[in-house]
């Protein structure tokens, strides 16, 4: 009997004891780590690098830095809609698939990628920041598109469909109309060479084994910082 009145008095004590502890869980309102959002829209400018992907020819756009422009509306709760459209001058390398080895290469040529895309974007933390910071996924589609053509061997880059997704930060100083990001998006389209570059030159050398695919999916992966003006409460 007496021990299990110990039992019953270190059992009451522990639940006294847990009782002031459990109600320091949570935040005083002023001292919380979450702010809920002021604004619903954002109008940004970014800018950053383009690192291209998978390109067993080495002949489409090379990587590059970009600058663009998103805009993004808060739809309801943590769901968000954006658009995007980014782009920059590069260079890519220029062959003659049917020459031999030796002369291939005639060189770079200049040329632009722009791509656009829309997407729906969940931020984590809901309608609030966290400590000033918003975590953000996004999934959407788009277009890539370039001008990079040659005209001896038939392949063109021209405009292709892509999927996209990524996710990213916001940085939201309370009572601001001014906030940072940093993001990272790739964008997922098909690409593919004409038969040329398959077959065999004077030398009995080709750029590719009959083994590449034709037609593959490569990427186009943007890391992107911006800064961003918040209006529409």
């Amino acid at each position: 009997m007496r021990d299990r009145v110990k039992a019953l008095l270190f059992a009451a004590a522990a639940l006294l004891t847990a009782i002031p502890a459990s109600a320091q869980v949570g935040h005083e309102p002023a001292r919380s780590p979450y702010v809920d959002l002021e604004y619903s829209q954002e109008l940004t400018l970014l800018g950053g690098y383009l690192r291209t992907r998978h390109d067993p020819a080495g002949i489409a756009p090379k990587g590059r830095p970009i600058a663009g422009v998103r805009y993004e509306i808060r739809l309801t709760g943590p769901l968000a809609f954006s658009a995007d459209m980014i782009g920059g001058p590069g260079s890519r390398d220029v062959i003659d698939p049917l020459k031999p080895v030796a002369t291939r290469k005639l060189g770079t040529q200049s040329n632009a990628v722009v791509a656009a895309d829309i997407a729906l974007a969940l931020n984590l933390p809901g309608e609030r920041s966290w400590h000033s910071l918003v975590p953000q996924i996004r999934a959407g589609v788009g277009l890539v598109s370039s001008q990079a053509k040659d005209d001896s061997s038939g392949f063109a880059f021209g405009t292709r469909f892509a999927f996209t997704m990524g996710g990213g930060v916001k940085y939201v100083p309370a009572g601001g109309r001014f906030q940072l990001r940093a993001d990272v998006t790739d964008r997922i389209f098909k690409l593919g060479y004409p038969d040329a570059y398959y077959r065999l030159a004077s030398d009995n050398t080709a750029v590719l084994p009959g083994s590449t695919a034709k037609s593959f999916y490569t990427h186009h992966t943007a890391l992107t910082v911006g800064v961003s003006y918040l209006f529409a409460r």
